[in-house]
């Protein structure tokens, strides 16, 4: 007997489609990138997106590509350089990528966020997980190794005192961390030297409860927000500590510190 034809209404068909599209491994996560870093390198690309093969990446791109959702774009031919952004079309996933989340925190038992904590001092760590492991999965660590590890598996926050990373700050942008939103612990007094951490927020230790809650939630809250957008509030959240500290004149002086106040003035609202 032969099995009757399952009608499906045309309005649907389309919707099927493009579930099937996202519904492969690889294809979601370069758009949901994209859609919060804009224009990429297929390095960067490499480096915001943890285990993937450089040889996957490139058939993703190219599946997305036929389907019209990114164009590759060469930026000199001497060097060869090139990236790659979402289309049109592709920008427009953005409201079905939050529909989705809607729809997943409503219906599915969804995971809590990672945070990973870092910071030398046993019970500062220990204090502050307390504060957070009712809403959020803490990840307590020591020591830069652990930190460096955890790190590299992509939490949702990283919370760490910058004395604990060991390394040049420029380094954090070097690895595959820009997924993460990165929280800055430093002392009461911070150096001016401060200002080339790449961070999306600082906290002047020792900390309140609402305090260190309020930030995690408010860098939870920024997911998916554009990349110069993401910038200018790292930015002005290092200056605005600074600024509390010492005289704007003093820290003018400073070279570092002028560069910055002219990256955040060129960087539109």
């Amino acid at each position: 007997m032969d099995r009757a034809e399952v009608f499906i209404p045309p309005n649907i068909r389309g919707a099927l489609d493009a579930l099937s599209l996202l519904s492969n491994k690889w294809e979601p996560v370069v758009v949901s990138v994209l859609l919060e870093s804009g224009s990429l390198r297929f390095s960067e690309l490499e480096n915001n997106i943890p285990d993937i093969s450089p040889n996957m990446l490139t058939k993703t791109l190219e599946s997305l590509s036929e389907h019209g959702l990114v164009t590759r774009c060469v930026i000199s031919e001497s060097p060869l350089t090139v990236t790659y952004e979402l289309t049109d079309a592709g920008r427009e996933l953005r409201p079905v990528f939050d529909s989705l989340a809607t729809w997943a925190d409503e219906h599915i038992d969804s995971v809590q966020p990672t945070v990973v904590l870092g910071d030398r001092d046993h019970r500062l760590v220990e204090l502050y997980r307390s504060w957070l492991c009712d809403r959020f999965d803490v990840i307590a660590v020591h020591g830069q190794e652990s930190l460096w590890s955890n790190l590299a598996e992509t939490p949702d926050v990283a919370i760490f005192d910058i004395d604990l990373w060991g390394d040049d700050p420029a380094t954090l942008s070097a690895h595959r961390f820009n997924m993460t939103r990165r929280i800055a612990l430093v002392g009461d007094r911070p150096d001016p030297s401060l200002c080339t951490w790449p961070c999306d927020d600082v906290l002047r230790k020792p900390l309140v409860k609402s305090e260190l809650v309020t930030a995690v939630t408010r860098q939870l809250d920024r997911f998916g927000q554009p990349e110069p957008e993401r910038e200018r509030d790292g930015i002005e959240a290092r200056l605005t500590l600074l600024e509390s500290i010492y005289s704007r004149p003093f820290l003018q002086r400073d070279k570092s510190v002028s560069k910055l106040y002219e990256s955040v003035g060129s960087i539109e609202r």
